[in-house]
């Protein structure tokens, strides 16, 4: 299948938007990060943005947009739900901000916070799961954009707080424990996804006289170690690596403003090869051109 750039930067960013804004929550619950709060909220709302502009540019036309709105089941209009619930929550956790005298707010919409990042990344996880392709029909895709948010959001807040010059308690073990839950997702789902290889069936003779030129696809050669899909894997794995590393050296030598950024990067950088890679392996059950 081609690769969709447009929905690759939305998942992508979306996710990334959705960690910074759960780990705000996370800190607020704790009472912890006030000074890092507002520009980590301004970040996560331009990523949310970003992300969303981004899906307009799949569409042939941006009015096109509207005609996924017609049925609450379309994965369209539950993503889109989605975003507006998480938007008008930052904007409450703005306004709670500039009234609040400690700079953080009410653990209710701490609480409500988390749940909304919850509701948009498996929103945006569900609305790509079909049976009729075994590479994205698994639930370990959508926990996958839970992967990337839980390394991002840590990192790039710890980077915002070393350009603050302020030390939020808990942040590196957090940006620690969010690059192991990556890393285990992001394996699984790759692994998930070359499963899925053994799904497709191919068809030893077909004529098709709109194609009489095109050879039948063999499943064989639908693999992440065939074509553009090894290329991402290897981005991906190298990407996992790199998060580590920076999470375990920013940890020890409190140095968030170069390592925070390193593990952010590589985290969007695991995210998008995962992306890349499920749609290079989004063949339908029944392979024919």
């Amino acid at each position: 299948m081609e690769i969709q750039i447009p929905l690759v930067i939305f998942t992508s960013f979306l996710a990334w938007a959705a960690g910074i804004f759960g780990t705000q929550c996370v800190l607020a619950l704790k009472k912890q990060g006030g000074e890092v709060q507002l520009p980590a909220l301004i970040t996560s709302a331009v990523l949310l943005a970003v992300g969303g502009i981004a899906v307009v540019f799949h569409l042939t036309h941006p009015f096109n947009l509207f005609n996924g709105f017609g049925h609450i089941t379309s994965g369209i209009t539950q993503e889109l739900i989605a975003i507006v619930l998480l938007a008008v929550a930052m904007v409450l956790f703005f306004l709670m901000l500039r009234r609040s005298g400690d700079k953080t707010v009410p653990q209710w919409l701490a609480v409500v916070g988390i749940v909304l990042v919850l509701v948009l990344i498996f929103a945006m996880g569900h609305s790509y799961m079909m049976a009729s392709l075994p590479a994205w029909d698994t639930v370990l895709q959508m926990l996958s954009l839970l992967g990337a948010a839980c390394v991002m959001g840590p990192a790039t807040v710890a980077f915002i707080a070393s350009l603050r010059g302020v030390d939020v308690e808990g942040i590196g073990l957090m940006t620690i424990i969010g690059t192991a839950v990556n890393a285990v997702l992001s394996a699984a789902y790759m692994f998930a996804m070359e499963a899925s290889s053994a799904s497709f069936q191919s068809f030893a003779y077909y004529f098709d006289p709109t194609h009489p030129n095109h050879a039948i696809a063999s499943a064989d050669n639908v693999s992440l170690f065939t074509g553009d899909s090894t290329t991402a894997l290897v981005v991906a794995v190298i990407a996992i690596v790199v998060t580590f590393v920076g999470a375990f050296v920013g940890k020890k030598q409190g140095d968030w403003k170069v390592w925070g950024a390193v593990v952010a990067i590589a985290g969007l950088v695991c995210a998008v090869a995962l992306r890349v890679m499920m749609y290079t392996m989004g063949e339908t059950l029944f392979m024919l051109y």
